[in-house]
């Protein structure tokens, strides 16, 4: 009857809409836990950038110190 076929479309509705709102919790959840990996990700970035920085400088000192005794000890 035009009655059961409106209260089956109304409870097909009403699970539709929970089904989608459970998507939408979900799909909430995954942001915010790919945004928070994300913002750890670029903070491991920015350090190792700094490291990165530190090691080159103590690469570039000790290449110079090892020229220097090089050239200390050609002219000795």
């Amino acid at each position: 009857s035009l009655h059961e076929r409106r209260q089956r479309n109304k409870t097909a509705s009403a699970k539709y809409r929970q089904k989608k709102n459970r998507q939408q919790v979900e799909m909430k959840r995954m942001i915010d836990a790919l945004t928070e990996q994300d913002s750890i990700l670029k903070r491991q970035v920015a350090e190792l950038r700094v490291e990165n920085q530190r090691l080159r400088s103590m690469n570039d000192h000790l290449r110079s110190k090892i020229l220097a005794k090089k050239m200390l000890d050609q002219y000795l």
